[in-house]
């Protein structure tokens, strides 16, 4: 398997600069079109309130930008953002029977701050609404009116149980949060992720709702479950077996701190106990897990009481280009050796994706996280160059010289375009930072952009 020739120089430049420099003007970051999931997300809960035979039921939801309306903000007054769009949500609450037992029109306001932003599939906004149910089995659907027909979408989320007079057991679904950190006191952020979690490069948390009278001690063990057949494998992980106590009387609410880019709840303690209700922030170390699937499973101290909920860890934004193994591997070309590739293209699919990661776990320089964010990068800037540098004549820009060159050293300085005696217009490239180098660029008579020239940096850049 050969490369370009140009491989065991690039190599010695091999510089990340992750996220420390914008895109230059007509370099935009094409991956925001990208269409990486649903990008439409809820989570409930309910909660017993002060009421004997009535319990609120929160539903939190989030949606990309993309699908959404925006137009430009005229009132000077308004100071959200330079657009801005409805967010129109129908919810809809139906018993164990099929009857609708709650209906609501929920309307709220996004905003973003530039034109490029109200197309972002990766930007999202939130919402969340509560409403007030009696005892019974409900089941929530929402559906996001848009004004785009191509962008109806609906979901229907797993049933919720309140039960008056319960003594003991699980309350709501668990939901997981990001533990805020700074000077507002003891916040969560839900992820609002329909159960799940995100990879992220921090850990959360699990909040679980117990019908606690009293402080309880539970044992609880996280394990990490086989991969379905079409699941992207990664490495074995070891469990997490901890405790954690119930907090009776401490309940979440939504914080006043909350806007349509970030939600937060804050912890409160009730006055009074009408029904038995306690919180558990369960420690999830994020950082030691991988995406796939597990189990939280906890057994009350000293009883066989067990709560056990499954759940998986998603790369929401992984790159499409590390999604495809072949293509992944193939990618590589720009920073392996012929031998290292041909080596870790050998083998069954399984052994190819095994060793495609361990490659990148060696190359982490710090391993404090699972998150391995030069291998973040070098996909991310794989999925940017495919589109930023495709052409007719080269449909893959990631495989093209000026998708070569971003790909190893990211996003330049400066980008300038000159005409030239042989009307043939060259494209300059300059990296003022730790690369130091610039690259100039010519169309051939095929229209393809040829490396002709690198030369160090000067000062007057």
């Amino acid at each position: 398997m050969k490369h370009s020739v140009l491989v065991p120089t690039i190599i010695s430049m091999f510089v990340f600069t992750i996220g420390t420099l914008a895109q230059p003007r007509g370099m935009r970051d094409q991956t925001i079109f990208v269409d990486y999931g649903d990008r439409f997300y809820a989570e409930t809960y309910v909660l017993p309130t002060k009421g004997a035979d009535s319990a609120q039921l929160t539903v939190f939801f989030r949606m990309a930008s993309d699908f959404l309306t925006f137009v430009k903000v005229t009132d000077r007054s308004d100071i959200g953002g330079n657009y801005k769009a409805d967010m129109p949500v129908n919810i809809e609450v139906r018993d164990s029977l099929g009857v609708i037992r709650n209906r609501q029109l929920w309307r709220g306001t996004a905003y973003t701050n530039s034109f490029e932003e109200t197309n972002n599939k990766n930007e999202f906004h939130y919402g969340w609404a509560q409403m007030t149910v009696g005892p019974g089995t409900y089941t929530v659907s929402l559906e996001i009116s848009a004004q785009k027909e191509s962008n109806q979408k609906k979901l229907k989320l797993p049933p919720v149980t309140f039960s008056p007079g319960r003594r003991g057991g699980q309350l709501s679904p668990v939901m997981f949060a990001d533990p805020q950190e700074g000077p507002y006191g003891d916040l969560v952020s839900p992820f609002v992720f329909t159960g799940n979690l995100p990879f992220v490069a921090r850990d959360a948390v699990a909040l679980l709702f117990v019908a606690d009278e009293t402080p309880q001690t539970y044992d609880y063990s996280i394990r990490q479950l086989p991969p379905d057949a079409r699941d992207i494998r990664w490495w074995q992980v070891s469990d997490v077996v901890e405790s954690v106590t119930s907090q009776p009387g401490i309940v979440p609410v939504i914080s006043t701190r909350s806007t349509s880019d970030k939600p937060f709840l804050e912890f409160r303690k009730l006055d009074a106990m009408t029904h038995p209700i306690a919180t558990m922030r369960i420690p999830v170390p994020v950082t030691a897990l991988v995406p796939g699937r597990y189990e939280l499973r906890l057994v009350r101290r000293g009883t066989s009481d067990t709560i056990a909920t499954k759940f998986q860890i998603l790369w929401e934004m992984m790159p499409l280009s590390l999604r495809n193994l072949n293509y992944a591997v193939d990618i590589m070309r720009y920073i392996l050796t012929d031998e290292e590739m041909d080596r870790i293209d050998d083998g069954p699919d399984s052994e190819r994706r095994a060793k495609l990661m361990d490659y990148w776990r060696r190359q982490d320089q710090t391993g404090a996280t699972t998150y391995n964010e030069r291998m973040a990068e070098y996909f991310k800037r794989v999925d940017q160059a495919f589109f930023a540098f495709s052409t007719i004549q080269e449909p893959d820009g990631a495989k093209s010289e000026r998708g070569k060159i971003y790909i190893l050293h990211g996003p330049p300085t400066n980008v300038s375009r000159k005409p030239t005696s042989g009307d043939r217009p060259v494209e300059i490239w300059t990296y003022a930072n730790a690369v130091n180098k610039t690259f100039t660029f010519e169309i051939d008579d095929k229209g393809i952009y040829r490396l002709r020239k690198i030369a160090a940096t000067t000062g007057d850049h």
